[in-house]
């Protein structure tokens, strides 16, 4: 067996593992495809510096099972004839950046769409690679920011944003009635008191992600219909 053969075996044994452990057993077509995946990151990381975890092995943990973590809110199931093309997504990742977490999940959700927002230009033009190499039919990717996008989604999140509130008052435009926020953080004292007007705060979720060794939070918006006070 090759050097590079038992990095691959490595690597889907530890993401095999974690899935597991996450309660999410993964098929394992999947698993090939995340490895896959975290080869291209590591690949395209000597020239673009897509993030700052270097060594694959780190990858499993810090960036795919984390991202996966938030599995459990996704739907669990959707009709499969709905067209990339349409302005409402399922999942709209904003600031994507390596395509975390909308590449994995994308993977895990092939059920789903997903649109990732990232204004990078080296970084979509690596989503878009990853993307075609992955063979995901199910992603679509925009080099802009936020604040320019006009798309829909019933779900929002991201793993990027450091200022929750501005986070929400950014992404509030791309939320329909239905729609619920996703906020990834560190440390759960991030997000604050008060969310804006017509949000509330559903759930805060402290996530062991295994093979991760840092403080993990999910905090799950939603939208406030009939508000005492909402704007027309």
């Amino acid at each position: 067996m090759s050097v590079d053969d038992k990095t691959t075996d490595r690597l889907f044994s530890k993401l095999d593992h974690g899935a597991r452990q996450l309660d999410l057993p993964l098929q394992e077509s999947q698993i090939e495809l995340l490895v896959d995946f975290i080869r291209l990151v590591s690949k395209w990381n000597r020239v673009y510096n897509l993030t700052a975890i270097r060594d694959m092995d780190d990858m499993v943990g810090r960036h795919i099972l984390d991202s996966l973590s938030v599995l459990r809110w996704l739907p669990k199931a959707v009709d499969g004839s709905k067209s990339n093309a349409t302005s409402l997504s399922d999942v709209l990742d904003v600031g994507s950046g390596a395509g975390l977490p909308v590449i994995p999940l994308a993977i895990v959700r092939p059920d789903l769409t997903f649109l990732s927002v990232e204004s990078n230009g080296k970084k979509t033009r690596f989503q878009h690679q990853a993307v075609l190499e992955l063979g995901l039919d199910n992603v679509r990717i925009k080099q802009e920011r936020i604040e320019d996008t006009k798309d829909l989604a019933s779900i929002v999140i991201s793993r990027a944003f450091s200022a929750p509130e501005k986070f929400i008052h950014a992404v509030e435009k791309n939320c329909v009635p239905e729609s619920r926020v996703f906020i990834m953080l560190g440390q759960k004292d991030r997000m604050p008191e008060s969310l804006p007007y017509n949000f509330k705060l559903s759930e805060l979720v402290e996530i062991d992600v295994p093979q991760c060794d840092a403080v993990r939070h999910v905090a799950v918006c939603s939208r406030v219909t009939n508000a005492v006070g909402e704007r027309s």
